[in-house]
């Protein structure tokens, strides 16, 4: 149990301190926090998150909402929603999202012991799942966050570790260059030139994976 990492997406610094201590007093050591959802793709991006806890409202211009939506789709994260209301156009929105449930503020302590044992539950059930077979010789492990060439690590730079995850995490579909981009340059200004760069290279490394790319989408890597 200790050794899951959760991130906890929120703005308000008591909600949060709260939260951390209450997951602490159960046992949980690896915590992480953002404010807004830039912070919270930067932590995912860079550590293995295995929970999400994420604020309705945080900081920026993209809500928890959209913010969960994004972690779940790249990451296939148990989300739990922290919360002081449930209204009809926020219930719609979120039933896109596979949520464990949701805790509601002022939050009870039994109330997110039983959040986050459903959470370790739907976790541990997706670590059965957890290798992604991508062709003969390669594959994904979810939690570790790498590709294996013959079960061993393939050697990628960060940014193209980061790159590959997320679009192994969506296999056989198309991933638009928008969300990539926002993702592995998320607080850095690069010219157009050195991403087509970027991703030549890193094909050239994955020359062996089914990459394809749609000019007008993004790109997709795809099973025959």
């Amino acid at each position: 149990m200790k050794e899951i990492n959760i991130l906890i997406v929120e703005d308000e610094l008591i909600i949060y301190m709260h939260i951390s201590r209450t997951l602490k007093s159960f046992g949980f050591k690896n915590l992480f926090t953002a404010r807004s959802s830039e912070e919270a793709l930067c932590i995912a991006s860079e550590n293995k998150i295995d929970i999400l806890f994420s604020d309705i409202k945080i900081e920026g211009e993209v809500d928890g909402i959209d913010t969960a939506y994004t972690l779940q789709k790249l990451y296939s994260l148990p989300v739990i929603f922290i919360t002081a209301y449930k209204d009809k156009e926020m219930l719609r929105r979120v039933s896109k999202i596979d949520t464990i449930g949701y805790l509601l503020k002022p939050y009870r302590v039994d109330e997110l012991e039983a959040l986050i044992n459903l959470a370790i539950s739907k976790y541990e059930l997706d670590l059965e799942d957890r290798l992604i077979k991508i062709d003969e010789n390669h594959s994904f492990d979810r939690r570790e966050k790498k590709l294996l060439y013959k079960s061993q690590e393939f050697n990628l730079t960060k940014k193209e570790n980061v790159f590959v995850s997320i679009l192994i995490e969506n296999i056989n579909s198309f991933v638009s260059y928008e969300l990539l981009e926002g993702i592995i340059w998320y607080d850095e200004t690069v010219a157009d030139s050195s991403k087509r760069t970027f991703y030549s290279r890193a094909r050239q490394k994955l020359s062996n994976i089914n990459f394809q790319t749609r000019r007008a989408s993004g790109i997709g890597i795809f099973i025959d």
